[in-house]
């Protein structure tokens, strides 16, 4: 992992000193001032990167209360039924 890391910030450092052409970047409603392409582009993906990172948490915490609610109910079925939870017996 480490060796991954390494080589992806040399990828990137190598990507910045290839792209230095100095580009502005219109969003719009605002426009930003000239930058080298290399940083438009690695902060869009760092963006995108973050953005992909916290979608999936919240669909892991949503998935993660569904497993709760589902294991409470599933107890609440055993223990009517008189059997002994597999929870329990861990």
């Amino acid at each position: 992992m480490l060796i991954t890391g390494v080589m992806a910030v040399a990828l990137g450092g190598l990507f910045t000193v290839q792209n230095t052409e100095k580009v502005p970047l219109d969003l719009l409603i605002v426009q930003l001032p000239p930058q080298a392409l290399a940083i438009w582009i690695l902060l869009a993906m760092a963006i995108g990167a973050v953005l992909g990172l916290l979608s999936s948490a919240l669909l892991l915490m949503g998935r993660s209360a569904e497993i709760r609610r589902l294991r409470k109910q599933c107890d609440r079925l055993l223990t009517s039924t008189g059997k002994q939870s597999s929870n329990d017996s861990q």
